[in-house]
């Protein structure tokens, strides 16, 4: 009896993945003679540290905003274009790696939501286009910056293009940030700004290293890419601890359900792509502007190349004893680029036409052998029905997803809550899908 109670509930991984039209053809549209055209730009501008030249028209972090700036606004003339511009300009005092005050300048676009309800809803994805040399003061010396993050920078624009004629329920923010190197200047600003203003981010993602295919080591990949975020929040409130502790839920934070969806909608429509949720909020002792917005208690991710090349990061461009070092063109490979953009471009056009997600999901069953659950369903009419995510507890991944009625309550027979993880999500017409929701209570 347990068994078949088992297997009539589960359904197996990938048999309710729809793949939409809309997405298809927006996966088609990313273009990686664009992405490369784009990165070829920035490096011509031998240097984009924080602190070089704002004022030369050819070289220097001011000639890169000029020109950021320029493409972006560029993008809201397209024919359907609904893309609006967006610049976060601000000065930044003296700090660590910041001798001077020194203006820094986010570029972007906005694309806004259709859905009035959740007007103050957004998704916001970066690429940061300052880079460095060897000396991270280094502000005269040559620094090309192609895969760190000329990568991020060209894939920002090439989806703000690429999805500028969208309609999606909730605003999308492409943005190119700056002061990264420095210490995450430009995207602690952006995400503080946007706290400030009442925004709640749904989902953000930092595109940093994530256009070379040759690592230190000698590994080839063009198949794999990385995606990073933390797994207890930085942040948590007392009560959101003692819930965690009581559930277990360590590697289900909202910035890890970010990553896993990613990882799912990315592998569903790019073909010859694994992109591996790593368990950890970045590489040892590194990262990323991800880290700005986690820091404001929103849920990030960052997405990264598989195999990197410290010879071609934070280096000076040189040749020393036949090798050669610094981040130049020639190893951006813009196919495998273009293939982690499209990734990300399908996780984006999803979750911004998704419907609104389930709130209040309640676990009962505990010292019992069925599971309950019970939520609150949205008030928006575009939910035509549930997923329900179940693994057991000893596993990572989520292992069986289900289509569910809509409704607002679930019993499973024979299924104990002390052995498994769930969690839910709502799903239009479509196929749109909500992050997934996690138990925030307790029966």
């Amino acid at each position: 009896m347990r068994i078949l109670a088992f297997l009539a509930l589960a359904t197996v991984l990938g048999a309710q993945e729809v793949r939409s039209p809309r997405v298809e053809r927006l996966v088609a549209a990313v273009d990686p003679a664009r992405m490369e055209a784009t990165v070829a730009k920035l490096v011509s501008f031998g240097t984009r540290h924080t602190l070089s030249d704002q004022a030369s028209p050819t070289r220097g972090i001011g000639a890169a905003q000029r020109w950021l700036a320029g493409q972006f606004e560029g993008l809201t003339r397209l024919p359907g274009s609904r893309l609006r511009p967006f610049e976060d300009r601000f000065t930044q005092p003296i700090a660590p790696r910041i001798p001077a005050p020194v203006v820094i300048t986010n570029e972007g676009v906005v694309l806004p939501g259709t859905d009035p309800a959740r007007a103050k809803e957004a998704i916001v994805l970066t690429g940061h286009y300052d880079s460095r040399a060897t000396d991270v003061m280094d502000a005269v010396s040559d620094a090309p910056g192609a895969d760190d993050d000329g990568s991020g920078t060209a894939m920002t624009l090439e989806l703000a293009r690429v999805m500028a004629a969208e309609r999606p329920a909730v605003t999308v923010y492409f943005v190119a940030v700056s002061g990264e190197e420095q210490g995450l200047y430009g995207s602690t600003h952006l995400a503080k700004r946007l706290k400030a203003e009442g925004v709640d981010v749904l989902a953000m993602t930092s595109v940093d290293i994530a256009g070379n295919t040759e690592g230190s080591n000698g590994v080839k990949d063009n198949v794999y890419a990385r995606l990073w975020s933390e797994g207890v929040p930085a942040f948590e409130t007392p009560a959101q601890r003692r819930l965690r502790l009581a559930l277990g839920t360590e590697n289900d934070s909202p910035s890890r359900e970010w990553a896993r969806y990613v990882q799912r909608l990315g592998e569903r429509y790019v073909e010859n792509l694994r992109l591996l949720v790593m368990l950890r909020r970045d590489r040892i002792a590194r990262g990323s502007d991800h880290m700005s917005f986690t820091a404001e208690g929103y849920p990030a991710a960052c997405l990264r190349e598989a195999e990197e090349n410290y010879d071609r990061q934070h280096q000076d461009v040189r040749t020393v004893n036949g090798r050669s070092y610094g981040d130049d063109l020639a190893h951006f490979d813009a196919a495998y680029a273009a293939k982690l953009a499209r990734a990300l471009c399908a996780s984006l056009a999803t979750l911004a036409a998704a419907p609104a997600p389930v709130r209040d999901l309640v676990l009962g069953g505990a010292v019992s052998p069925d599971t309950r659950l019970r939520w609150t369903l949205p008030p928006d009419p575009r939910v035509k029905g549930l997923l329900l995510f179940r693994r057991r507890a000893d596993g990572v991944a989520w292992q069986r997803i289900q289509r569910l009625p809509v409704s607002d309550h679930l019993v499973i027979p024979d299924v104990v809550p002390d052995s498994y993880v769930f969690a839910l999500a709502t799903v239009d017409a479509e196929g749109n899908e909500s992050l997934p929701v996690g138990p925030t209570g307790l029966e």
